[in-house]
């Protein structure tokens, strides 16, 4: 019976317009939200797991700097404030809107991103004959998005929507950029998550490792990546610039990159995922939330 009540959920939710959840209020959508991946609410006066924690966090943990922190071009800032303004990507410009002469003067490969949410961001590399000006439209119309009120992510909400442009980075032995996304709990990093195939036909997928590099048997979604991570040689300075990062919050990611043993930042996450998509297997998930100290 609940399966079924899940899918008829489901199914509604996905005829539904967008706009038409921007009048439901906070809480009631974290709710239903999080029945959508899981097939129950969250217990949010009483969270054990990461992520119900991080529905909590969502709705009720709300530091005014948070902001800055999830815009991917104000947190260079942040960044900089820690003495770490070195380990900053190359920014070639940061615009309000993207325009045919913005890419007339760029090198033949480079980053373009949205500030104000995940999943918006353009990789121009030297073999890429793809239209510009389609690129140009898509990254317009992504200004017109609100972030926010797909997961009420509340750093997110009062983000200015910009675009930004970055050196586009890449590690050859791997033929794509690794990303290391580190799980840090009141600044302490547990475990980090190597990630690969973004953009493959299969999608991204992780490995996931303790501090000490260990592999640590547990995935997010989908079972991890067949491919062999080597410690990259700076991963003692990666987690001690992670923790410096985290430092002041009961939980952030720190995306971090290494490219030829320089470690390069990528950018802070409140809410990996939203909180909806499951560990596997759970018992990392109720791990992870005793971590996570919210009170």
């Amino acid at each position: 019976m609940k399966r079924k009540r899940q899918e008829i959920l489901k199914k509604t939710y996905n005829l539904i317009p967008d706009c038409i959840f921007w009048l439901v209020p906070d809480r009631l959508y974290v709710k239903f939200l999080y029945f959508y991946s899981y097939g129950k609410f969250p217990d949010l006066k009483n969270p054990k797991t990461f992520d119900e924690k991080l529905q909590w966090y969502k709705l009720y943990y709300r530091k005014p700097e948070m902001t800055a922190l999830a815009d991917k071009y104000e947190v260079r800032k942040y960044v900089k404030s820690k003495n770490l303004g070195h380990i900053l990507n190359e920014l070639y410009f940061v615009k309000d809107k993207l325009e045919i002469k913005d890419l007339e003067e760029l090198p033949d490969s480079y980053v373009i991103k949205t500030t104000h949410g995940c999943n918006m961001n353009v990789i121009k590399e030297i073999s890429d004959d793809k239209d510009v000006s389609s690129n140009i439209k898509m990254v317009n119309k992504w200004l017109r998005k609100r972030h926010y009120y797909h997961g009420r992510e509340w750093a997110y909400k009062n983000i200015k929507p910009r675009i930004i442009c970055e050196k586009y980075l890449k590690n050859e032995e791997f033929g794509e950029l690794i990303d290391y996304k580190f799980y840090c709990f009141s600044g302490k990093a547990d475990v980090v998550f190597a990630c690969a195939g973004r953009f493959s036909e299969e999608g991204v997928g992780y490995n996931a490792y303790d501090m000490d590099w260990n592999k640590v048997n547990v995935h997010k979604g989908k079972p991890g990546v067949d491919i062999k991570f080597n410690k990259p040689e700076n991963f003692d300075e990666m987690k001690e610039i992670a923790e410096i990062l985290a430092g002041g919050y009961p939980f952030i990611r720190v995306d971090l990159y290494s490219v030829e043993g320089k470690t390069v930042f990528g950018e802070l996450t409140f809410y990996p995922d939203s909180g909806i998509i499951p560990f596997t297997p759970d018992e990392y998930n109720y791990y992870l939330g005793d971590l996570f100290k919210i009170r």
